[in-house]
């Protein structure tokens, strides 16, 4: 048995794979076998696909026919964005706090770009 987690209501649940086709989320019955549940969906990539030999699917939310398709369990859905907030952390964690609440006009850009981060 593996585990999946609906990208739609982020219900976790377990399948004897393959996951078929027309699969659904038990909890809001949306399509499961969709790129959006696919743990080579990115949104910056060609076809928004990490896989370079996958076809272009159009509707990202409906079930498809991607030999590719691996499923996104809860645990790989949120490592990447994770690893790279512990990353920027790490970048910025030996440098000076900046106090004031404008952005300075000089300085340089490590300068410039934390201010900017620590205001939004």
């Amino acid at each position: 048995m593996k585990q999946i987690s609906c990208y739609k209501c982020h219900h976790e649940w377990s399948y004897q794979p393959p996951l078929e086709r027309r699969a659904e989320c038990p909890k809001c019955h949306w399509d499961a076998h969709v790129c959006l549940n696919c743990t080579l969906y990115d949104k910056n990539a060609h076809h928004e696909c990490r896989e370079s030999q996958s076809e272009w699917v159009q509707d990202k939310e409906s079930s498809n026919f991607c030999e590719y398709f691996s499923p996104k369990n809860a645990h790989s859905k949120n490592s990447e964005s994770e690893s790279a907030k512990a990353q920027l952390d790490a970048l910025f964690s030996n440098s000076p706090k900046d106090t004031t609440d404008e952005p300075q006009k000089d300085g340089s850009l490590e300068d410039q770009l934390q201010n900017f981060l620590k205001n939004r």
